[in-house]
């Protein structure tokens, strides 16, 4: 993009390293941990990671939270921050629960295993990559939920493939249920469904949820799902083959015709209208077209749907949570600036 916040986030006294990872942290997590920072930088303990942190509390940017056994999860914020991250809407500045903080938390993880992929970070870049270069109506694109969220309501990182292929994810918030994986599949299964070929990743920190998880989405999604609603076979091809073996018992005589078949001939005689569909005819009477060929003609490939779960080898000391309190916050009626808003929360 053409605006680059990293040297905004510097003015206020940040490095460059600094306020790149805070980038991160207000587009994909809003929450972080010591560790995710010091593994950022390439640093596995040291003074660099608490002069970070000091920085971040005295601009009163960041909150701690207290987690017991002195371990703490930082929760950034600050509004200026994310008016700079352009992400002024952002929910990730509002405290959640241990669920949401969680998925956070590993979606940030996940997210700095990949920093070489490509990510649709936001609900923009997410609609006008399946709009433009698949063409999918917006209708079609996952709605709804968070307020402010119009589209992708989640939030979750959705990765593009060296070969243009979507990588969508999904992250586990502690549910003893898979309920709310299963209304997320309903929420995307328009998309889905759409989509010649794409992947869904699982991600958690255990793996007792998996083995109903793959359930779930076989339970929508099969490798291959078959279609076989087209333009010229509307009711589906078992429809058209049904016809078929009607007509033709129907003008070779033996027996009445059932009410059911009727109605199937009557519809077809008014559906199946096409040179094609009359050739068809004549070589199913001939012998020469089989139910399995006009099958094939028909019936096309659904998308090819890959589900993966993925265990992220990292701890979450969520244990006993408890935030510290707000620092005192100045408040004015000056128009927002990023430079000056950056050393003080507005």
């Amino acid at each position: 993009m053409d605006y680059d916040p990293i040297p905004l986030l510097e003015n206020a006294g940040y490095t460059e390293q600094e306020a790149a990872f805070l980038y991160l942290v207000a587009v994909h997590s809003g929450y972080f941990l010591r560790r995710q920072f010091c593994r950022f930088i390439a640093r596995d303990r040291g003074k660099l990671a608490d002069r970070f942190i000091q920085k971040g509390r005295q601009l009163a940017h960041l909150q701690v939270i207290e987690c017991g056994q002195a371990r703490h999860v930082y929760h950034l914020t600050s509004r200026p921050v994310y008016l700079v991250a352009l992400r002024k809407d952002s929910q990730h500045r509002r405290f959640k629960g241990y669920g949401c903080m969680q998925s956070r938390l590993l979606i940030l993880d996940f997210v700095l295993d990949n920093l070489a992929e490509t990510v649709l970070e936001d609900e923009s870049a997410k609609a006008a990559f399946f709009t433009a270069r698949y063409s999918i109506p917006a209708e079609l694109l996952p709605h709804g939920g968070l307020a402010g969220a119009q589209f992708f309501p989640d939030g979750y990182p959705v990765f593009v493939s060296p070969d243009g292929k979507p990588r969508f994810t999904f992250f586990e918030d502690g549910s003893v249920t898979v309920a709310r994986f299963e209304r997320y599949l309903d929420r995307y299964r328009p998309l889905f469904s759409a989509l010649e070929a794409f992947e869904l990743i699982y991600l958690s920190d255990v793996e007792k949820s998996f083995p109903f998880a793959r359930d779930a989405f076989a339970s929508r999604f099969t490798e291959t799902e078959t279609v076989g609603v087209t333009e010229r076979t509307p009711l589906g091809v078992e429809h058209f083959l049904h016809f078929l073996a009607v007509k033709h018992r129907s003008e070779t005589g033996g027996g009445g015709i059932p009410t059911t078949d009727l109605q199937v001939l009557r519809q077809g005689e008014s559906l199946y209208t096409t040179l094609e569909h009359q050739a068809l005819y004549a070589a199913w009477k001939m012998g020469s077209a089989t139910a399995a060929r006009i099958r094939q003609r028909f019936i096309t490939p659904g998308p090819q749907a890959k589900f993966t779960t993925l265990r992220l080898p990292y701890i979450y000391p969520l244990f006993h949570l408890k935030r510290e309190r707000n620092p005192k916050q100045k408040h004015g009626s000056r128009v927002w600036s990023p430079e000056r808003s950056l050393r003080e929360e507005g």
